[in-house]
Parts: structure tokens; sequence; C-alpha cells
């Protein structure tokens, strides 16, 4: 009986490598485009979340301006600046 050259096992354990790699580039390359196409997903979020966001910081800034405040106490509250000459400073 003839025993096996080291060829005869040698080369069905290089095939069996280059599979396996072959088979892990192609996951790999799978898990990048679908993490990429996540971030692009998230960086849209992001632009459209920032937008809002910037749009309700316009929004507070103009309903919080002073003239307006000022103009809601006089029309709606009947408020008014007090008369200076019935304020009193106190010196200590």
């Amino acid at each position: 009986m003839r025993s096996a050259s080291p060829a005869s096992w040698v080369i069905p354990l290089l095939g069996a490598c280059i599979m396996g790699s072959a088979l892990g580039v192609i996951a790999t390359t799978h898990h990048v485009r679908e993490g990429y196409a996540r971030l692009q997903v998230l960086e849209l979020e992001r632009w459209r979340l920032q937008e809002q966001y910037t749009r309700l910081l316009l929004e507070i800034n103009t309903w919080a301006a002073p003239h307006r405040i000022s103009q809601i106490a006089a029309d709606d509250l009947s408020m008014q600046a007090p008369d200076l000459s019935l304020s009193q400073v106190v010196a200590e």
C-alpha cells in the first residue's frame, strides 16, 4: 500500500482556506454596505432634526422678543410702566 503524498491533502486544505477567505470577504463587504446604508439614514435624520431645532430656536426667539413681551403686557394685560414721580430711591 502506498502512503498518501503531502500534495494529496494540502491542495484540498488550501482550497478550503481560499473558500473560507472568500466567504469572509463577502460577509465583511455585506456588513460594511449595511453599515454605510444605516449611516446615510442616520445622517439624513440628523439633518432633519437639526433643521427642526433651528426653526424652533427661531420661533422661541421670536416669541420671547422684548418688544413683543412689552406689547402683550400693555395690550392684553393692561400693564404700564410705573410713573417715575411716584418712585422713591432709598439710600443705604
